[in-house]
């Protein structure tokens, strides 16, 4: 229906055909209808966006066809009309969305006036809403488009991570990949431990960065083919307080620090740095250390052939309660060896 289409309803034939004539002169296209049961009917029908109608009717009173049309057409503008007798009715359809009520007999001028704000009310109301919308729809979009930026920016950072502890194990001779199965084997367990995914991210951070501190071990030292010096491993156990300094500047890469720092504990607290004990060993750290004896026990290195997957659990087995946290221990031994070996082969993949 065009914004200019207007139902006139009233059971007074006469009061139908004087303002049927009042809108025809100024340019509306008009319906009419009789009573309220047939103004309902005309518009189910045809929609127009302005009625003008009765309160008083048989069958269905204006009171009732204002209800029901604005349960169909919440946009839908209504004007009554009303005798000075119905003014306390009128007023209630405006509670029930009634645009405005004019009294008769209807003055001319004030009746075109009221049609006129009452289209354009309701136009404003319906462009609001689209306009609503519209806004709804691009914050939709918007913040999809935040989610994926912050995806591929979270991409960026794990690539860029895993990149950086490859460089790290290369460095290091004989420890190839060793960052990225360590790296599988740890979130693997993490998730048979229990461990919110939540904080899978930075136990995973914390995994590839875990040596990051020996880049400032000297080369004489890092790649020294025989036995260390007692000097020698004073500074070689350096490692994990550089790396910590390194990294908890960095505000993404905070939550790494507690497993570069304290990956070289023991549960017995014979560990270093700081001689940590038990509970006390951030927990990311203890995974850590099991996962890392046995990438070191099953992966060939330049002093040592690969051990078999159960000799080297064996072995972590034995160091349980010593060298590792028991409950981690058997966290690992959960984990079943087809994903290890799924680990293994992706690690050595381009």
């Amino acid at each position: 229906m065009a914004q200019r289409d207007i139902l006139i309803v009233d059971d007074d034939r006469q009061v139908r055909e004087v303002l049927h004539q009042i809108f025809l002169s100024a340019g509306y296209d008009c319906r009419v209808a009789r009573d309220g049961r047939e103004g309902l009917e005309v518009f189910r029908a045809e929609h127009p966006p302005l009625i003008v109608t009765d309160l008083k009717m048989p069958e269905m009173t204006g009171i009732e066809l204002l209800r029901a049309v604005r349960e169909a057409d919440a946009d839908a503008a209504v004007i009554v009309l009303t005798g000075a007798a119905d003014v306390k009715t009128a007023i209630d359809s405006l509670k029930l969305g009634a645009y405005d009520f004019i009294m008769k007999p209807v003055n001319v001028d004030e009746l075109l006036i009221a049609a006129e704000r009452a289209i354009e009310r309701r136009q404003l109301l319906i462009e609001r809403r689209e306009y609503q919308e519209l806004l709804e729809r691009r914050v939709v979009e918007a913040t999809r488009d935040v989610a994926s930026a912050y995806q591929q920016l979270q991409e960026t950072y794990r690539a860029t991570l895993e990149a950086l502890g490859s460089a790290l194990d290369t460095r290091d001779v004989g420890t190839e990949a060793h960052s990225r199965r360590v790296h599988g084997y740890a979130l693997a367990t993490a998730r048979e431990y229990g461990v919110p995914e939540t904080e899978m991210a930075e136990l995973g951070h914390g995994v590839l960065l875990h040596d990051i501190g020996k880049i400032g071990i000297p080369d004489a030292i890092l790649l020294k083919p025989g036995p260390l010096t007692d000097d020698e491993w004073r500074i070689m156990r350096r490692h994990p307080e550089i790396g910590k300094s390194l990294i908890e500047r960095i505000p993404f890469l905070r939550g790494a620090v507690p497993i570069v720092w304290a990956h070289h504990e023991k549960w017995n607290g014979t560990g270093y740095p700081r001689g940590l004990r038990a509970d006390a060993i951030p927990l990311g750290a203890r995974i850590f250390m099991v996962v890392d004896a046995f990438d070191a026990m099953t992966f060939d290195r330049p002093y040592s052939k690969a051990k078999p997957f159960d000799v080297a659990k064996a072995e972590i087995r034995r160091c349980a309660g010593s060298h590792f946290d028991p409950a981690v221990v058997e966290s690992f031994f959960r984990v079943p060896e087809p994903l290890l070996d799924e680990i293994r082969r992706r690690s050595v993949e381009p």
